[in-house]
């Protein structure tokens, strides 16, 4: 598995602030230790008051122009079937995200890949599939394609190759339940589609590499990744985040 470490393109950092400061500093503090790090994440998502604080700081975000509009230009429909909305991206030392499945948006089988970061998240509504994968001398043959952040639409063709993969996981994991992975966990998963959305808080650490891996049942030679959509407009994403809050 590639793990080549180069320098990594900035990325325009919003200027709004969501954690509380204590935390923030916190992962500051630790981002030159990404295992340390990895554990105050998990502890911070892990609190008895993380689904009040979500909703709380999604207002925040409605009753503030900018802040709505600082996160709409990086807020989009992902091509593995859920609304990605950075509430803080504090690239590269940490990153907080909402992902929304909605119950009527197709149902997308993603590939198996893994992270450029290392993260852990919390299941604030409904149920989720997952699964993960190791490579192994048996199981199924994927495709390995590296992706190196920067390259929306292409994989780096040049290092491709065939791989088993054996299945290590295949659980549902449920309202409230938190989890987290290194940046090298392969893994995909599903929502379980019910008429509530799905939504999951994730908190990101630190990037530690210049991209990740993704493997493919079938070929994608030349053919490239799923194009990014559009970010959505203010207004666009307040009817979106007014919905979420109705529908918890």
């Amino acid at each position: 598995m590639r793990t080549t470490h180069q320098i990594l393109p900035p990325l325009r950092p919003t200027t709004a602030k969501v954690l509380p400061p204590a935390v923030a500093a916190e992962m500051e503090r630790l981002s030159a230790h990404p295992a340390a790090q990895l554990s105050a994440i998990r502890e911070f998502i892990s609190g008895p008051d993380i689904p009040t604080w979500t909703t709380d700081t999604i207002r925040q975000v409605l009753k503030d122009p900018d802040h709505l509009a600082e996160i709409a230009q990086q807020s989009f429909a992902h091509p593995n079937g859920f609304d990605s909305i950075p509430l803080e991206n504090r690239h590269p030392t940490y990153r907080v995200r909402l992902h929304v499945w909605w119950p009527d948006a197709p149902l997308v089988t993603e590939d198996v890949h893994n992270h450029a970061w290392s993260f852990a998240s919390r299941v604030l509504s409904g149920e989720l599939n997952f699964k993960t994968y190791r490579e192994s001398d048996t199981g199924q043959q994927y495709f390995h394609y590296p992706w190196r952040i920067g390259h929306r639409a292409t994989y780096d063709s040049s290092a491709v190759k065939t791989v088993n993969l054996a299945m290590t996981l295949d659980a549902c994991f449920i309202e409230n339940l938190c989890y987290s992975f290194d940046l090298n966990e392969l893994h995909r998963v599903a929502p379980v589609k019910t008429e509530r959305p799905v939504s999951t808080l994730v908190v990101l650490g630190k990037m530690q590499r210049d991209g990740s891996d993704v493997y493919t049942e079938n070929a994608r030679h030349g053919a490239g990744y799923r194009l990014l959509k559009d970010p959505y407009s203010p207004s666009q994403l307040a009817d979106r985040l007014h919905r979420y809050i109705e529908c918890l």
